[in-house]
């Protein structure tokens, strides 16, 4: 595939990735749906599972040929550690949100990702942000708090919202938080370095699905698991009995339920999403990256009112509409505030030379302004490092950075590949880490988390 695309070929490929973006968003939200709040513990570890097998299998054949970077095979364990332990609790929170969270509000709440990470990014880096950056930033908050107004005060139902669903919808909304450190170690973790990120992911897969059964004691707090917390041993039972959910055993209650082409059918929607993504990306202008991930926003919450989604088929509120009007704006106003800044993007200058302070560590998060360089301009180095992406596709913030050629490089996750997701999920959705300015993104992608499932602002 050349680095130019016909038109049709690329319209071809917009049109996949949202069709493939909104059957990704749709089936996390049913995944849960069915196995329900009884699996889903299991869930959540179920999907950084199925991502190990699929990455090793992947993984195998390149790792027998000696196609991983040897420096990145030398990289200290404890690293990845501390992604698995991050994205873990982001794949934790959001799936036990995800039962009971409408499906329209997931997508939703996912793009306060944004300004969670500008703050955690403003306060551990110092970074700056343009005007447009913050006001959009806050047009995206406050989207989000008029499309969930609705769901929070029961405005306009005749039943009132369970408390364990408000529960549920703050623990899917704090999933965030975790997944935003994240993006941020990640950035510092793997500067200047030459990366895999079919090996990331695995790896951060394996340590993650350890971390993942290690919190299993968080489930008997009441209100995570279930309203009055669930015991350890009915937890780790409940393990045993999603695993015969999922392989649909004789005896286990899901024979007639499709439980494994729904854990499964997602890992491989999410797979697919994120790798059209990092190619959306490659091929594409940010122009193009922009309004393909403002279209999949309101594409995916408003295919949960469809006639089609039977059961599962979700009323949206008026508000809602209007909350998504707020984010869609917010969220390209945040994008041509990123574009400005990366056109203004500075070498270091020679002072800083002089001290050995390299490039890369004066760069900064989303494409801000360096808080210790008083220039109105943000200085990074003119080759700066592209990172993973949480539950993110397309967006500009310091994921997906201007290369050589000037193309952003997006990412696929998880909660993984977040591999997300996301987010994308579960597990979470990770961006992909390129090596600046080469012609062809490093093979793999993933999400919620390290191939864990969740997904991305314009994927869950």
């Amino acid at each position: 595939m050349s680095a130019t695309v016909s038109s049709v070929k690329l319209a071809s490929l917009v049109f996949a990735l949202l069709t493939v973006g909104m059957a990704n968003t749709l089936s996390y939200k049913v995944c849960y749906a069915v196995y329900g709040e009884k699996y889903a513990y299991f869930v959540s570890n179920g999907i950084n599972a199925l991502y190990v097998v699929f990455g090793g299998c992947i993984l195998y054949p390149r790792y027998c040929k000696n196609e991983i970077p040897k420096e990145l095979l030398n990289q200290p364990q404890y690293k990845f550690v501390v992604m698995a332990l991050l994205d873990a609790f982001g794949t934790f929170f959001s799936a036990m949100g995800s039962v009971h969270t409408p499906g329209y509000l997931q997508t939703i709440l996912n793009q306060t990702l944004i300004p969670i990470l500008m703050l955690v990014s403003f306060f551990a880096l110092g970074t700056r942000f343009s005007i447009s950056q913050v006001t959009g930033a806050t047009l995206i908050v406050s989207g989000a708090l008029i499309s969930s107004f609705d769901s929070l005060l029961d405005s306009g139902s005749s039943q009132p919202l369970p408390l364990g669903s408000k529960i549920s919808i703050f623990f899917y909304l704090v999933s965030n938080i975790p997944y935003a450190f994240s993006a941020v170690y990640k950035e510092v973790a793997f500067k200047n370095q030459k990366t895999d990120v079919m090996y990331l992911t695995q790896q951060v897969s394996i340590y993650q699905l350890i971390v993942g059964l290690c919190m299993m004691p968080l489930t008997s707090i009441p209100g995570v698991a279930s309203q009055n917390g669930m015991p350890v041993t009915e937890a780790a039972q409940d393990l045993v009995d999603g695993t015969r959910c999922y392989f649909q055993l004789p005896h286990s209650g899901c024979g007639n339920l499709p439980t494994f082409a729904l854990l499964t059918g997602y890992c491989l929607l999410n797979f697919i999403y994120n790798t059209l993504g990092l190619f959306l990306t490659k091929y594409a202008s940010s122009t193009v990256n922009a309004i393909t991930s403002s279209l999949l926003l309101p594409i995916s919450a408003v295919a949960f009112t469809a006639p089609w989604m039977g059961q599962f088929r979700e009323n949206i509120a008026v508000s809602t509409y209007y909350g998504l009007v707020i984010i869609i704006l917010g969220f390209l106003l945040y994008q041509y505030g990123s574009k400005s800044t990366a056109s203004d993007v500075l070498e270091t200058p020679k002072p800083y030379k002089k001290q050995n302070i390299s490039g890369e560590e004066m760069n900064s998060l989303l494409r801000g302004t360096q808080k210790k360089f008083k220039a109105k301009r943000a200085m990074r180095s003119p080759k700066p490092v592209a990172s993973f992406q949480e539950r993110m596709v397309g967006i500009n913030i310091r994921h997906g950075m201007k290369t050589e050629k000037g193309a952003a490089y997006g990412g696929c996750v998880g909660g993984t590949i977040d591999l997300d997701t996301p987010e994308v999920g579960g597990a979470g959705a990770y961006g992909s880490l390129v090596e600046t300015g080469s012609k062809k993104p490093w093979p793999g992608m993933r999400t919620s988390t390290s191939f864990s499932g969740l997904d991305m602002a314009f994927s869950i």
